[in-house]
């Protein structure tokens, strides 16, 4: 058996080592909540884009196509939802909003400041397959909204993480 001199400084070196664990640990695990935020707050605002943008009888004179104006006026829609949400955000947020019409595909992107693009899992072209057809064979609008959040803290550092995205694809009206 040990005696307590020959122990001296043992449970000083042991509480340092399980401290900076700990506070290694509250950090990450601090950093993940923020990362699921920014993924809550990038669905949310898709979603309430791709809402507003499905709307074109109501909003857009019944036109299926989009224009730049319909996109400028849906990126200050979602401008003006992020800076509610989290203002250090508004700045940093991609946007591309995508219509797949019997007139073709558009396209419409604003990227991030630094001139990174904002682009969604998946191009609207592969999305045919999801546009709903009516029984007298009138097949209906699909739009796509993506919206992507940069994220600041420890996540920004790791290339997967510096940021969140979100699509939404609903049919139009």
């Amino acid at each position: 058996m040990k005696s307590p001199k020959g122990q001296n400084g043992a449970f000083t070196v042991e509480a340092v080592f399980g401290m900076t664990i700990l506070i290694t640990m509250m950090f990450f695990i601090g950093d993940l909540a923020y990362v699921l935020s920014g993924k809550t707050q990038s669905m949310q605002v898709s979603y309430a884009i791709g809402t507003a943008t499905k709307e074109r009888l109501r909003f857009f004179d019944s036109r299926q196509t989009l224009t730049q104006q319909d996109f400028d006026l849906m990126n200050t829609i979602a401008a003006d939802m992020l800076e509610r949400q989290a203002p250090e955000k508004q700045d940093g947020y991609g946007l591309t909003i995508e219509a797949l019409t019997d007139a073709g595909s558009q396209r419409f992107t604003k990227d991030f400041d630094n001139g990174e693009t904002c682009s969604p899992a998946q191009e609207i072209e592969t999305l045919e397959h999801l546009r709903p057809v009516r029984e007298d064979g009138v097949v209906f609008p699909i739009y796509q909204v993506t919206v992507c959040i940069k994220m600041e803290g420890f996540s920004q550092y790791f290339p997967g993480m510096r940021y969140v995205n979100n699509s939404s694809v609903l049919p139009g009206r």
